[in-house]
């Protein structure tokens, strides 16, 4: 008798450290993942020609250049995907889901990163893209209300949530249509109650929200459509490690304070009681993913796989010597913009502190290029690392160092138009926590792989990331596309 055919539950923990993966489970505090483990087959992820050269390394292998990798088995250098709200057409058609959904088999897309636009082929049960993409577009129309809220959310992370709480209440209270709970959405709107009552250590669980919310909304959209391939995309494991990975390990780092810290701690003895209210976030990140994943084996039948990917992995980085990456934000983008006379553009926030900006073609954003790269605020050092792909710009803001706190009388200037002068305080916003980088991307992630009614083994130990899509199209059957390679199977389904 065949095998009946194979689904796939692809949970995308992005950037979940193998590290605190061991750490927990040894610890007892994740059962189904350490059940899911020791039945399962686990490799070892790695991005093929990385190294680390020095602090700014890490932006080489952003989650946005690695997970369209992951889904596509194209290299970075090969799809040139260099950020958010970048035209994705290099990858359409060439995912997992879309190469699935070409062969007849149903797929269900939630939050995978560079996504947008929703696109089907005709077996595409939901299609709903990043929070970062350019607009709420998405299906089924029950997930709209839900995605205009992340989008407007994530956007605007570091922003007053109180105001954008208000804003969404609308859509929140339509998001129980695609399977919101309610007990999540309280969650969600008493988010500034409480942390009036227990203060700023309680404000790191908005980086918890939307996975609360894409979660439910993903469990309750698998459930209805029963789609055979299903992904979902969450970052709160990512977030809570990049700041809080000092506050779990202390004894990793030094004990001088950052110019951040410096901000709000007169020494590191007042720094350290304040982030052991916070050396539990990282762990409580696994625990809540544990659980869910607790939850979605009840919904996956004997021939489901539930893939769990991380795309990369960190490593604690020193906050005063190894990095500087305070939050910050530029504001009042289009007055600042305006000014130096851009001219005809659109600009979007994006994974803060980066901003994305389109123009009507390409001439337009090559002469914007030589403008926005002569800012400054210390001269020799631009205050954006600009990148340029055809009619886009992708800027990331570089916080320069020694101004916390002494911007008065400090000034934006530009190398070429001495008679601009754009005083700091007025648009850059600096985060009322010492919210920092204590950790930073590295190459290694993980697979796991793992069936109730199938046994999954590894074959390898370990897979580039341009194999993993390739890896489980072979579940399906299918052989690798003309623009992926696999150097060997890599699991094997009894």
């Amino acid at each position: 008798m065949a095998a009946s055919p194979i689904s796939v539950f692809f949970v995308e923990i992005n950037e979940a450290d193998r590290h605190f993966l061991d750490k927990f489970i040894a610890a007892g505090k994740l059962p189904t993942l350490a059940r899911m483990k020791a039945e399962g087959a686990f490799v070892t992820t790695t991005i093929p020609g990385w190294e680390f050269k020095d602090e700014r390394s890490f932006r080489e292998i952003m989650p946005w250049m690695i997970w369209p990798t992951l889904y596509t088995g194209i290299p970075a250098r090969d799809h040139g995907i260099v950020a958010f709200g970048q035209d994705t057409s290099a990858l359409a058609g060439k995912c997992i889901w879309d190469v699935l959904d070409k062969h007849g088999i149903s797929t269900g897309v939630l939050g995978s990163l560079l996504s947008y636009p929703p696109r089907n082929h005709g077996n595409a049960a939901f299609y709903i893209p990043e929070s970062l993409a350019d607009d709420a577009e998405c299906f089924p129309p029950e997930a709209r209300p839900l995605q205009e809220f992340c989008v407007a959310s994530s956007r605007g992370y570091s922003e007053d949530l109180a105001r954008q709480a208000i804003e969404g209440l609308a859509q929140l209270a339509r998001t129980p249509r695609c399977g919101v709970r309610l007990s999540t959405l309280a969650r969600v709107v008493g988010q500034i109650p409480m942390e009036k009552v227990l203060g700023k250590t309680h404000e790191p669980e908005r980086a918890m929200l939307l996975s609360y919310l894409v979660f439910d909304a993903y469990k309750h959209l698998v459930k209805k459509y029963r789609p055979r391939f299903a992904s979902i995309h969450m970052n709160h494991v990512a977030y809570m490690q990049h700041r809080y990975w000092r506050a779990a390990e202390p004894e990793r780092f030094p004990s001088d304070l950052s110019e951040t810290d410096a901000r709000f701690f007169s020494g590191p003895s007042e720094r350290d009681a304040y982030e052991r209210k916070l050396s539990h976030r990282i762990e409580a990140a696994f625990v809540y993913t544990d659980q869910q994943l607790a939850e979605l084996i009840e919904l996956a039948d004997d021939n489901t796989v539930i893939a769990i990917g991380t795309g990369l992995g960190q490593a604690p980085v020193d906050p005063v010597t190894g990095i500087h990456n305070p939050v910050v934000r530029l504001t009042r983008e289009r007055e600042f913009f305006d000014r130096v006379g851009l001219g005809d553009y659109r600009v979007l926030h994006q994974m803060n502190p980066d901003l994305t900006i389109t123009f009507p073609d390409d001439a337009a954003a090559e002469r914007a290029e030589a403008i926005v790269s002569g800012f400054y605020v210390t001269k020799g050092r631009p205050l954006f690392d600009v990148m340029r792909s055809r009619h886009q710009l992708f800027c990331e803001f570089i916080m320069p160092r020694g101004l916390f706190g002494k911007t008065t009388d400090v000034f934006i200037r530009h190398t070429e138009r001495q008679e601009l002068a754009f005083p700091f305080a007025d648009h850059v916003s600096q985060h009322p926590t010492n919210d920092q980088s204590t950790a930073q991307h590295r190459d290694a992630g993980w697979l796991l792989l793992w069936s109730k009614g199938r046994q999954v083994r590894a074959l390898r130990d370990d897979l580039d990331v341009t194999e993993v899509a390739p890896a489980l199209l072979d579940l399906y059957g299918i052989a690798p596309q003309p623009w992926q390679s696999m150097e060997s199977p890599a699991f094997s389904l009894g």
